[in-house]
């Protein structure tokens, strides 16, 4: 373990001074007071050896972080949507415990071909799609969401005598998702390393498409 810490849940004490000495962050400007709890990643704050801090500069110069997001996708599964985490900071150098939630997008039908959507539910003849003009429009199986971080802070302004006025299945519950949060930057940690210790930076030449306006002219009109 080196972000999550072993705590009493026995102990309201102990659960109290784990909650109330919890790094935490500013979600929004400071001095609106708003902080949630969150682990430091920069860098020098990860543990890592000579060798891994010279391979990091590299590592982090490439795109990264979808090889090490999968236990935020896990948590916020587990969590139910509740809660998710999210990376903070002008260079991502923290990792934040969010509230969360799901919101349907309102859409209800979409294209058996192009896939566009529409929000129109499809009664009687649908009639073909307005985009591609390829197929008819068929309705969702289930309605489409996305998950959505809510940034107001989490246990403002506690100190331990505040949390110390909970009931102990209350401070079991808000410790165990702490330590929760804890274990999923562990594992973003450790994924981080990994990469350090087996993966390379290698640089390839892309072709981006590229969009340009030309005239397309019809030569039978043209005069010389």
């Amino acid at each position: 373990m080196f972000f999550e810490k072993k705590v009493n849940t026995r102990s309201k004490r102990a659960m109290a001074e784990f909650l109330a000495g919890h790094f935490r962050y500013f979600t929004t400007n400071s001095w609106h007071h708003a902080t949630n709890y969150a682990n430091r990643v920069k860098l020098w704050d990860l543990g890592l050896t000579r060798d891994q801090m010279n391979r990091a500069f590299e590592i982090i110069s490439a795109d990264f972080w979808p090889a090490i997001n999968a236990p935020i996708s896990v948590f916020t599964v587990e969590m139910g949507g509740r809660y998710t985490i999210g990376v903070n900071g002008r260079s991502g150098g923290y990792l934040v415990l969010y509230r969360g939630e799901y919101e349907e997008l309102g859409y209800k039908s979409r294209c058996r071909a192009c896939g566009q959507l529409n929000y129109q539910a499809v009664s009687g003849e649908a009639g073909v799609c307005g985009v591609c003009g390829k197929a008819e429009r068929v309705n969702l199986s289930r309605p489409l969401s996305r998950h959505k971080i809510i940034t107001r802070g989490i246990d403002d302004d506690m100190n331990v005598d505040a949390f110390m006025e909970w009931s102990m299945s209350d401070l079991r519950d808000r410790v165990n998702l702490v330590r929760r949060f804890d274990r999923a930057c562990d594992e973003i940690r450790e994924i981080f390393i990994e990469l350090l210790d087996r993966c390379e930076v290698i640089e390839e030449d892309v072709m981006v498409p590229k969009t340009v306006r030309r005239l397309a002219c019809n030569e039978a009109h043209l005069s010389v």
